[in-house]
């Protein structure tokens, strides 16, 4: 039977922390991972003036164009693809075998939606809490709580 090898991903859409060895009493250094969009603000994004755009039916009337997309998702899929990237060549190489991802709740539907089947099979636990701004020791603490809490298969 091979050891089981429990992480965590916490995020909140822009950091994340990646914690290992939760079985073990040995405290791995956790992963760190930070988003690299330039703006997380949405106002900051938007400030600029929007398009504008003749009507389509030839009245010479112009009118603002709304943007095309949601800029902080597209920041938050992209940040969730890096980050599922990581954990991906990790479960590849055997390093991890379960998965239990703590994230914001906008941040843990984006993961869900990114998320490749192999890496799914992994995952033993989800909660959308955002323990992000906890100190290291007391993230450990909760995470390992909550593990005790969840009954694994």
């Amino acid at each position: 039977m091979t050891r089981q090898k429990t992480w965590a991903l916490v995020s909140n859409g822009v950091h994340a922390r990646i914690l290992r060895g939760l079985e073990s009493g040995a405290l791995e250094d956790p992963i760190e991972l930070v988003s690299k969009a330039a703006s997380t603000h949405l106002r900051e994004i938007l400030s600029d003036k929007a398009g504008r755009s003749f009507a389509s039916d030839g009245s010479g009337r112009r009118s603002a164009m709304e943007p095309g997309s949601d800029p902080i998702t597209r920041d938050m899929q992209d940040f969730a693809h890096e980050t599922l990237s990581t954990l991906e060549t990790h479960l590849r190489a055997g390093r991890l075998t379960r998965l239990a991802i703590f994230a914001a709740p906008k941040m843990l539907g984006v993961l869900r939606n990114e998320m490749s089947a192999s890496l799914r099979a992994a995952v033993i636990l989800e909660r959308d809490l955002n323990l992000i701004n906890l100190s290291e020791t007391d993230l450990r603490e909760a995470v390992i709580e909550a593990l005790r809490e969840e009954p694994l298969a």
